[in-house]
């Protein structure tokens, strides 16, 4: 696919004196099942971004289908080669997001994260990453049951963060509640859970939001940052109930959110997954901070708002950084733009994430991370089909090379129509 993307005039190589980054793409690695720019890993500095890495042949094929734990083997294999290609190892994980399809319920809810993790122990260190890991929906390609992305710091002063009292795993792991590296602060996904890894207030949305925050606030504390110092805010959360009941439900969150973020608010998303990784949990939030002077909030004139007044900004620039929040398919305060198309909706989406780009001096082409989150309610073939439609649509807009890229089916968004969200990290050159 490589010659076919040169004759598009794709394939173009970074060069110059002021490029700062490196692109990873380790020989004999797994590929998508259609030509696309994207990249498996970007090294930017000191920090190294490991793209979504799945259980698949150099020609899109899934290996092991709907085996766990094979799958959880074969993408933590390719971790690894991407992190040695950057002139990596594992010791130098600092964030790991494990995305997983399971349905399950009750006890082999937490035996199936158990069994999984149990593989994950295999390659992970001690101290190791701050983790995040989701129930979802499903991926893009039929019978692949499991994603993971992780970021890397080389070479860079860093302190872990594992503030005294605070909740912990089901078994004994290496993960970490947070790292500082440098003046970056990366929390691990927070949940309200106990030393034990029991939940805490089982199913009850207000009380978890409450405890989930002041566990971030604490390892922000044992950072010497605090809730000001936050540029991106990731948002997990598990709702089952009638439809006509998610608003108010997102509305209990984002009134907690206000509480405890301070302006400018942080980046960020709001998504709602599958589930957490144990029976009664309904919220898990991810954050990064940034501690210094050299932090600034975009802010965007006539760029769409939400309509729930979240706390939340169009993106932050962190030095030569820029975190940039979900962008939708909206206009104005919060209308839905192309309901239920998707093809409309992607080139909506991609074109409000330039203009924010381009508001921190930023373009598509600085673009070295990013996240897509989609919705359709299709089953098998048809999904995969789904997803490269959407993909051709975002080829259109992404330089090559791209970005790294994971791309996560979701279980819906807060509004009726809503397809599509799409969150990206961009490097700008020194």
């Amino acid at each position: 696919w490589r010659s076919v993307l040169d004759e598009l005039g794709m394939i173009k190589d970074q060069e110059g004196d002021n490029v700062r980054k490196s692109r990873l793409m380790p020989a004999g690695h797994w590929d998508w099942p259609i030509p696309v720019p994207f990249s498996q890993g970007w090294l930017v500095d000191d920090l190294l971004f490991v793209g979504g890495q799945v259980s698949a042949t150099e020609d899109g094929h899934v290996l092991a289908p709907g085996d766990n734990a094979t799958q959880t083997r074969h993408t933590c294999e390719f971790i690894h080669k991407v992190l040695a290609e950057g002139g990596s190892d594992w010791p130098d994980l600092i964030k790991l997001n494990t995305w997983y399809d399971f349905s399950g319920r009750g006890p082999a809810l937490k035996h199936y994260w158990e069994q999984m993790t149990k593989v994950r122990l295999e390659y992970l260190r001690d101290p190791g990453p701050a983790g995040t890991a989701l129930r979802i929906a499903g991926l893009g390609i039929a019978d692949l049951v499991i994603e993971i992305d992780a970021i890397a710091a080389l070479n860079a002063e860093k302190v872990r963060l594992m503030p005294e009292g605070h909740w912990d795993w089901s078994i004994p792991v290496p993960l970490s509640q947070g790292w500082r590296v440098g003046d970056l602060i990366f929390v691990g996904g927070q949940v309200s859970a106990d030393a034990r890894g029991g939940t805490v207030a089982a199913g009850d949305i207000v009380a978890q939001t409450h405890n989930t925050y002041a566990y971030i606030g604490k390892v922000l504390e044992e950072a010497g940052a605090d809730f000001k110092d936050l540029v991106q805010l990731n948002i997990f959360y598990r709702y089952d109930g009638p439809t006509p009941e998610l608003t108010k439900y997102l509305d209990q969150i984002h009134t907690i959110s206000r509480e405890y973020l301070v302006a400018p608010h942080p980046s960020g998303i709001t998504m709602r997954v599958n589930g957490l990784a144990y029976e009664g949990l309904l919220i898990e939030i991810e954050a990064i901070a940034a501690v210094g002077e050299n932090r600034v909030p975009i802010t965007l004139t006539d760029h769409w708002q939400w309509p729930d007044a979240r706390p939340c900004s169009q993106a932050f620039r962190v030095g030569d950084l820029v975190f940039v929040s979900g962008q939708l398919s909206l206009e104005g305060d919060g209308e839905v733009v192309a309901a239920n198309d998707i093809a409309a909706q992607t080139e909506n989406v991609f074109t409000n994430l330039r203009r924010v780009l381009n508001a921190a001096g930023a373009d598509m082409a600085d673009l070295v991370k990013l996240y897509t989150f989609y919705y359709c309610d299709l089953q098998g073939p048809a999904v995969q089909d789904y997803w490269a439609n959407m993909t051709r649509v975002r080829m259109r807009h992404l330089s090559s090379p791209g970005p790294v890229g994971t791309a996560i089916r979701v279980n819906g968004f807060a509004q009726d129509g809503i397809l599509i969200e799409v969150q990206g990290i961009a490097a700008l050159p020194d």
